[in-house]
């Protein structure tokens, strides 16, 4: 009998930045949406944003610092890669924008390691007129500390392999970049994602990702697609003036996980005067002439575009933007009310905690099995009817009329029900021997 026919080798898209052009919304929609699009035949090896994370600093080589309590990341490319062999997808998907760092030796390794599965390159790109301003913010969130004239000055008039300019440019020098990759992924695999500009539909990018990986747009569900929580100019500023008060022996992780995860992302967004930070007018004509030469670039590259490169030229200047840097009043208010956020913070976890200590509580003075269908109960409206019926059941064998149904959901009217029938006892038998008496 002839063997049976080898499968086709899958297709593993290799979603590689850059920072700040939609990347953290394209993850959202992926990650929300990961099992419906396994269904489809789209696989996310890993099953989470972070083991594409740890993937991509252990191809990367880099080290944690001392003390870091996040796991170790060592092998965890060559972890997530035996996932996508494993799996039985049509078509796998990594994403993280850090990959666009990676040096000639890294991108060798990381497509060697995919073979024989046909590997793409997909790198989002947005024009330099909004890309310096939101980059600075970014390094701002990251504890960079000097203000935004320091930080072009790094970029533009500084040696590209020094100080900002040498991240800034090691993701963002589109040939460069993309340069590392056709050396062993041929240009028609490498795919150049345009970002939208505003006023476009929010719903532009995704589908042009989604046109990449062969699904349809509209499968997911958009509703609640993650953004990267931007900046206005007042609350980058305050965060800036932060930084400069950290103490320098505090470590990045620790700074990540309390000033970048908390603070920057999830409190301090909304709390300063509206604006986004504007590229200086000095800026401006440098941008549009360096534009024009990437996108040169890319079409000189015979690389695939999808969008439209006019899209990573000179944007027209929003009116929005504030005219002068905020000064102590602004930042003194967005402080207070920056305070307010992190009190609320601080009460909503103080509920938490308190909710984990009547849990543990719980799960030491209660029995296993009680225990584990309280907990179902309150999660599955056919176990709470099977609790309560039983508990009702017991009621009535012992000739005691029960009270009434408990509303649907209610776990505290049903554990009443069983603390009725435990604690009870004795007031119980004479109870019952009353009603059959009555009868």
């Amino acid at each position: 009998m002839p063997d049976a026919p080898a499968p086709p080798p899958q297709t593993v898209f290799l979603h590689i930045g850059a920072p700040k052009s939609g990347t953290t919304f394209v993850q959202g929609v992926l990650w929300r949406n990961a099992e419906l699009l396994a269904e489809h035949g789209v696989v996310m090896p890993g099953g989470s944003f972070g083991a594409h994370v740890a993937a991509t600093r252990d191809l990367r080589g880099l080290r944690p610092e001392p003390d870091d309590p996040a796991p170790d990341w060592d092998g965890a490319w060559d972890g997530l890669v035996d996932k996508i062999k494993e799996s039985a997808g049509r078509v796998a998907v990594i994403s993280n924008e850090v990959l666009a760092a990676t040096n000639a030796d890294q991108v060798k390794r990381a497509v060697d390691s995919l073979a024989p599965a046909e590997v793409h390159v997909i790198y989002s790109a947005r024009d330099l007129g909004s890309l310096l301003p939101s980059e600075w913010q970014e390094y701002v969130k990251h504890r960079f500390h000097f203000a935004f004239e320091k930080w072009l000055s790094e970029v533009v008039d500084g040696p590209r392999d020094e100080a900002a300019g040498e991240w800034f440019w090691r993701v963002h020098d589109i040939p460069e970049v993309l340069g590392r990759w056709a050396a062993v992924v041929p240009p028609d695999r490498i795919h150049v994602l345009t970002m939208p500009r505003p006023g476009s539909p929010p719903t532009l990018l995704w589908e042009r990702f989604a046109s990449l990986i062969g699904v349809d747009p509209e499968l997911v569900d958009l509703s609640e697609a993650r953004t990267n929580s931007s900046l206005s100019w007042t609350e980058t500023e305050l965060l800036r003036r932060l930084n400069q008060a950290i103490d320098e022996d505090a470590p990045m992780w620790l700074y990540h996980q309390l000033v970048t995860d908390v603070l920057a992302l999830k409190v301090l967004p909304g709390r300063g005067a509206p604006g986004r930070v504007p590229l200086p007018a000095d800026r401006r004509e440098w941008a549009a002439r360096k534009s024009e030469s990437l996108v040169t670039a890319v079409r000189d590259g015979g690389y695939d575009v999808v969008g439209d490169l006019d899209e990573l030229l000179a944007a027209p200047v929003p009116a929005t933007e504030p005219a002068a840097a905020p000064g102590d009043p602004e930042l003194l208010d967005a402080a207070t009310h920056t305070i307010l956020g992190l009190l609320d913070r601080i009460s909503m976890l103080r509920t938490e905690i308190g909710d984990l200590h009547k849990e543990r509580s719980e799960q030491r003075t209660t029995a296993l099995p009680k225990l584990m269908a309280r907990h179902m109960s309150e999660r599955s409206q056919a176990v709470w009817k099977m609790r309560v019926g039983y508990w009702h059941l017991v009621e009535r064998i012992k000739g005691v009329e029960p009270p009434a149904l408990p509303a649907p959901g209610d776990a505290e009217a049903a554990d009443d029900t069983e603390a009725t029938e435990e604690e009870t006892g004795p007031a119980l038998s004479s109870r019952t021997a009353n009603t059959t008496a009555s009868r």
